[in-house]
């Protein structure tokens, strides 16, 4: 069932059509079980939900992760403000996981299983930015991604694109085991590019001003709507794009 649940999740990815903005998926699977969906109730806060909350029969949850194309990854980089490219691949797929998730949970349910999707972007409540569930937490869990120090996660292709996940009943588990460590600022106490790169001072070794961040993905949503046919991007990326795994070939 893993291997269907992997080729579900390519084609559909695939079915996009937009080879310019995406690479091929990675996928793992974590256990709903591990105890570590419990310690984000310390790590992040109490009201971050377990699967177990969201789903009382969950044995495993499916994190996936669509990677950027080299373009794209280095976009923000090399804008003044934002990329365009960047806000548009954000855009498009968060409305392609919806896709990619309804295949998985009609998939499931027809091999008897329980299924719980999860939206792709904004499961914060605006008023106090506090998420209820972290994409990018259980990718760590399932092992497909490394915690950064800039709080971003490394995957094998990089951190550069987009994760979702899907908790479900079925038992599924990874083969593969988990990914190092890649972040050079945690390992060797070097580098620390992301947070030279922000460009008002929120993101810094000992703190993150997720609200002054807010504000600025926010006012560049403002100047993209403006000028695009874009509405849904409230992005940056430049804590990403300088990266030294960014994109990973």
């Amino acid at each position: 069932m893993e291997n269907q649940v992997c080729q579900l999740v390519e084609e559909h990815i695939a079915q996009l059509n937009r080879p310019d903005l995406y690479r091929t998926p990675l996928v793992r699977f974590a256990q709903a079980s591990d105890p570590r969906f419990n310690e984000l109730k310390t790590l992040i806060g109490p009201w971050h939900a377990t699967p177990c909350e969201l789903l009382p029969e969950a044995q495993s949850v499916i994190s996936y992760f669509v990677p950027y194309t080299r373009d794209v990854a280095l976009g923000p980089k090399r804008a003044d403000k934002y990329d365009i490219d960047w806000a548009e691949a954000y855009q498009e797929i968060n409305a392609g996981f919806d896709g990619v998730n309804n295949a998985l949970k009609e998939f499931l349910e027809s091999q008897g299983h329980k299924v719980v999707t999860i939206q792709s972007t904004h499961t914060y409540d605006p008023k106090d930015l506090k998420a209820s569930w972290s994409h990018r937490s259980v990718a760590v869990i399932a092992g497909l991604a490394c915690l950064g120090s800039n709080r971003l996660a490394i995957t094998e292709k990089g951190s550069a694109g987009r994760f979702c996940s899907v908790i479900t009943s079925a038992d599924l588990h990874s083969p593969e085991p988990p990914i190092d460590q890649k972040c050079l600022y945690i390992s060797k106490g070097s580098c620390g590019l992301c947070f030279k790169a922000c460009p008002i001072g929120a993101l810094k070794p000992e703190s993150f001003d997720k609200f002054a961040c807010q504000d600025r993905l926010n006012e560049n949503q403002d100047e993209i709507r403006a000028q695009s046919s874009l509405k849904d991007a409230d992005v940056c990326g430049k804590c990403i794009s300088v990266c030294p795994f960014c994109y990973i070939d």
